[in-house]
């Protein structure tokens, strides 16, 4: 099966696209969705009483229920919409990181981590007297047991790590980090965007309290 059949900007041209790590090549399908939706549905969503505003909210409204059902989460009004995975995580450091750490508590980070799932937390570090703590890999660029138990201490209070690496393409086993970081009282963020588009995902079985990814 030729899937570049399905990327238009693929269609009749030579090349191998290796770049979907930071922008991801859009297929017919999402295409024509978005131009569906502008020539029939175009209004604000939640801000008008008339049809087409309607329609549009329930187009809108529609796209959480898909995204419930896509991972599993337990209530639609858990699906947050933002403009991306690295405004979702920025939210999430800005308003439960300033709102909840402390002088001394730490945020545990895996040393693999996007750069959007970094500068946050060293500013939160900075506005509140938290500590970082990074979680480094061994040679076959994987985050050990060892490591996992050595970082997340007692005095954790956030773990936000990458599902799979952008970079390395390591894939980290975040169900054992997740059971870890609850056992000593953190919350977890795990950031889904290179792992969702290859993989299932439940998020009641994976139990995190965060996921992050962003559409293609």
């Amino acid at each position: 099966m030729d899937i570049r059949k399905d990327f238009p900007v693929l269609v009749n041209r030579d090349v191998a696209y290796l770049d979907s790590g930071a922008t991801t090549q859009k297929p017919y399908k999402v295409i024509e969705a978005v131009d569906e939706f502008y020539k029939k549905y175009n209004a604000n969503p939640h801000r008008g009483a008339y049809s087409l505003s309607i329609e549009a909210t329930e187009k809108y409204e529609g796209v959480r229920d898909k995204v419930k059902e896509f991972i599993n989460a337990k209530h639609r009004e858990e699906i947050i919409f933002s403009k991306n995975a690295t405004e979702s995580l920025n939210l999430i450091a800005y308003s439960y990181g300033l709102d909840n750490l402390k002088e001394d508590d730490e945020i545990v980070l895996s040393i693999m981590e996007h750069h959007s799932n970094l500068v946050p937390w060293q500013k939160v570090c900075e506005a509140t007297g938290a500590k970082l703590s990074y979680m480094y890999i061994n040679e076959n660029y994987e985050i050990s047991d060892e490591e996992i138990e050595k970082k997340i201490t007692d005095k954790t209070k956030v773990v936000a790590i990458t599902h799979v690496s952008n970079v390395l393409g390591t894939i980290n086993d975040v169900k054992k980090i997740i059971k870890l970081a609850h056992k000593k009282g953190a919350i977890v963020i795990v950031d889904a965007s290179q792992s969702i588009p290859h993989e299932r995902i439940d998020v009641q079985e994976m139990d995190t309290d965060f996921l992050v990814f962003s559409r293609t």
